[in-house]
């Protein structure tokens, strides 16, 4: 399995833009993509501007169908508008 980690800074006014934004990815990819097999968004406790989107994928082709899915696609965009700064995206491969 893959486990995939994605950071993302968000300023407090766009804290909602972005949540709402997010939370339509997170529906369509649960709801479409059967090798996914967690897909959720978390915020920080201690600092609401850091978000955690934490994705685990059954291999490699599960990766690429939801990077490839129109509401991916659809979602890059939208997040531009209200990130400050690129997400840090991490991959891991799971051991247990």
């Amino acid at each position: 399995m893959i486990a995939i980690i994605a950071s993302f800074t968000v300023p407090e006014d766009k804290a909602e833009a972005f949540e709402a934004i997010a939370g339509e990815l997170v529906a369509a990819t649960n709801a479409n993509e059967p090798g996914v097999k967690l897909y959720t968004l978390a915020r920080d406790k201690k600092d609401p501007t850091q978000y955690r989107m934490m994705e685990l994928y059954e291999d490699q082709a599960a990766v690429d169908t939801h990077m490839a899915s129109d509401w991916f696609k659809a979602a890059g965009p939208k997040l531009g508008g209200v990130l400050d700064g690129r997400p840090k995206i991490e991959q891991f491969t799971v051991v247990a």
